[in-house]
């Protein structure tokens, strides 16, 4: 009875020992952020029911020129324009009575660099040109802030609507060729 008692007591410690002990396999680390200090931004282009919550993750919109002859461009600078509102709203808190810039990120055309490159269409001598629509004094250059257009938001702020125009312009004294166009801009707010 003792050597079964004796075995069984050996036994429970050794699994006891091996139950706690035991070789780290790794850490696992949880990050995350809470900010007062953000907006809600979206894009709807005029006339079309869509809208785009472009501030969350894997969220874009498109805007779409509608189709057209190469021979429709009047000269440099110059071509079909597109309109469509950038929404900011839901803004933190903190940021009530601050002002607010924006900037849109890209690559610039090599002719016109106030214009967004045709970076993966097969068209050539078009880019795109992004102004404010209601006065057209502020063109959003690429990765250029604005410097006349501050957003203030105001204590009761619901959220405030920029009229935007893309215009197809021609880049070149060349009619452009046929193709496809597709610029890229990111949308990024300074405050």
């Amino acid at each position: 009875m003792k050597k079964n008692l004796l075995a069984l007591l050996v036994a429970a410690t050794a699994f006891g020992q091996a139950q706690a002990t035991g070789y780290p396999a790794g850490n696992v680390t949880f990050n995350g952020s809470l900010s007062d200090t953000t907006c809600l931004v979206s894009i709807n282009p005029q006339g079309v029911a869509v809208y785009s919550d472009i501030s969350r993750p894997g969220q874009n919109a498109v805007v779409t020129f509608p189709a057209l002859a190469p021979s429709a461009f009047g000269g440099i600078n110059q071509g079909p324009q597109q309109i469509f509102d950038l929404n900011i709203s839901n803004c933190g808190a903190s940021l009530v009575g601050t002002g607010m810039n924006l900037m849109f990120s890209g690559t610039a055309d090599v002719n016109n660099p106030q214009a967004f490159a045709n970076s993966t269409g097969s068209a050539t001598g078009v880019a795109v040109l992004l102004q404010e629509a209601i006065t057209g004094t502020q063109t959003f250059s690429p990765n250029q802030a604005s410097t006349n257009l501050p957003l203030t938001i105001g204590s009761t702020w619901q959220g405030n609507t920029i009229n935007m125009t893309a215009t197809l312009i021609q880049t070149t004294n060349v009619v452009p060729t046929p193709g496809t166009v597709t610029a890229y801009a990111t949308v990024h707010m300074i405050y």
